[in-house]
């Protein structure tokens, strides 16, 4: 028996992201790309206060263990179109640069999340323990995105931590930040200490990596 293993073809960034540490990140008046400014992002959690019940916010995971975590859906609407927008643009940017993967779009609602320390289940505190985004039936996923909406020094732990080899990597938390990176990358959200620690998450789709 003959075993065939994949030829690495080209360097792939684990991540990359508009750092909001960078001043040279941000987007030019009249135009819609690159990290978010803290009053946007005061803009955007506020939309949590609108969304508080009814259908749009998303009952937590049965299994805390796992996921536990407030979340609400964003929708395309004219309120947050410019959201849809700059994230939009941001990917495609970042796509074009670094993967070249055969993308459609945001094809799923955003998720407006809060891990808040004050909420526990079975003494277990927000988090998201480690998982890949594009686990069936979510195949479709290619690039994960998170923009870090909370001031890090608000909150402790909550940490968002990629694994690319045996230590974790630990991802930027400048307020106003979006990182990218691979949907089939394994990642977690390590449990809330103390505060509040606000994202805003989604995927982009295309067709089944090959």
């Amino acid at each position: 028996m003959f075993w065939m293993y994949p030829e690495k073809k080209y360097n792939q960034a684990a991540f990359t992201c508009y750092d909001a540490s960078e001043q040279s990140h941000f987007c030019q008046p009249g135009e819609n790309w690159g990290a978010l400014t803290a009053q946007e992002c005061d803009w955007i959690i506020s939309l949590s206060q609108n969304l508080a019940t009814g259908q749009n916010y998303i009952v937590p995971a049965t299994n805390p263990s796992y996921r536990q975590v407030s979340a609400w859906k964003i929708s395309q609407t004219q309120e947050t179109n410019w959201v849809w927008q700059r994230l939009i643009n941001n990917v495609v940017y970042a796509n074009n640069s670094w993967w070249n993967y055969d993308i459609v779009g945001i094809l799923e609602f955003i998720q407006l999340i809060c891990y808040d320390s004050t909420n526990s289940s079975d003494q277990i505190q927000d988090n998201c323990d480690l998982h890949i985004d594009n686990e069936y039936p979510f195949s479709f996923r290619k690039i994960s995105f998170s923009v870090e909406l909370s001031d890090p020094n608000s909150y402790e732990g909550a940490e968002l931590s990629l694994y690319v080899q045996e230590n974790p990597k630990i991802l930027p938390r400048s307020r106003g930040t979006m990182i990218m990176f691979p949907s089939f990358i394994l990642h977690e959200v390590t449990p809330i200490i103390k505060g509040k620690r606000w994202a805003l998450i989604g995927w982009v789709t295309g067709p089944q990596f090959r």
